[in-house]
């Protein structure tokens, strides 16, 4: 993966950008990732093949700090900065990367020590201060930056200008007429999602059903013309909120015993929703960010 861009941001939100006095040596090497496969014993010749873990991502940011001016406090001051910023007591780092092609991805990443300023003429001389950063990513899936949003069951605006009003009166919407969608997931695996369930009218325990697996998954409880209900399917960041009147309730003890928290494989998900009533009432919508193992 060639980085043009690249932007670490701590989670104190500092941050600096790789553009001006802080530049990237190298290219560094964000693909080769690592995995452990796993087996049990067969009575057969061989084994059985039971599944495959990704390792955590560990890479090194080589980078140079230029030295636009001279005196010594200067690169001093930069490099103080650098320690403040990259300190590995701030961790998790977020990486915003962007290649050559205008592509913008992100990841996030520990720092496994303070940078690395190293001595001699051909590291620290009039020109540049080289650098090194050494990272350990325990998420090690790269991320696109643009998330994708798909609605399922949406009202559909017809109203537009110039206005004209016709014998048999204005449609200002429609419904769309479709219970079910196709959600591609381009990513290189599969991921969790952002589900939304709006209510414009009184409607009765929503869910949403994969047609490819048949999970589903369901929320058991009314909700009221504006409710919104949004279910993150995530790993490590599941959650069930209601949001009524502008106030945010955990309604985990809702989600139907039977659900599944719904994931999207690579590739086609066909999704139905429903209710048990009201469903005209409902709308629903997923977000979802790309997961790449490489770029």
């Amino acid at each position: 993966m060639i980085i043009q861009g690249l932007k670490i941001t701590n989670a104190k939100g500092e941050s600096i950008e790789f553009n001006n006095h802080f530049r990237l040596n190298d290219d560094f090497d964000l693909n080769a990732l690592g995995a452990t496969v796993n087996y049990t014993d067969s009575t057969e010749d061989g084994s059985n093949y039971q599944n495959t873990k990704l390792e955590n991502r560990d890479f090194d940011v080589p980078f140079f700090i230029h030295k636009t001016v001279s005196e010594a406090w200067w690169i001093e001051e930069q490099r103080n900065l650098a320690h403040k910023v990259f300190n590995p007591k701030s961790n998790p780092m977020r990486l915003d990367l962007v290649t050559p092609a205008g592509e913008k991805y992100y990841m996030n990443a520990n720092l496994e020590g303070t940078p690395v300023f190293p001595k001699g003429e051909e590291n620290s001389n009039e020109i540049w201060q080289d650098g090194l950063l050494q990272f350990s990513a325990n998420d090690p899936y790269i991320y696109s930056q643009t998330e994708t949003k798909v609605d399922i069951a949406v009202w559909n605006s017809s109203f537009e200008f110039p206005l004209e009003t016709p014998v048999t009166g204005i449609e200002f919407g429609y419904r769309s007429p479709s219970l079910i969608v196709n959600v591609l997931n381009e990513g290189q695996d599969s991921t969790g999602m952002m589900i939304r369930f709006k209510a414009t009218g009184t409607l009765k325990n929503p869910n949403l059903i994969n047609v490819n697996t048949y999970e589903s998954l369901k929320i058991n409880t009314t909700m009221l013309s504006g409710d919104v209900i949004e279910v993150s399917t995530y790993k490590r960041k599941k959650s069930v909120k209601l949001i009524r009147n502008n106030i945010e309730t955990n309604i985990f003890n809702r989600l139907d015993l039977e659900s599944k928290f719904l994931q999207l494989e690579t590739g086609d998900n066909l999704f139905r929703y429903n209710a048990d009533t009201g469903i005209d009432n409902l709308e629903v919508s997923m977000n979802f960010t790309p997961r790449m193992l490489g770029v």
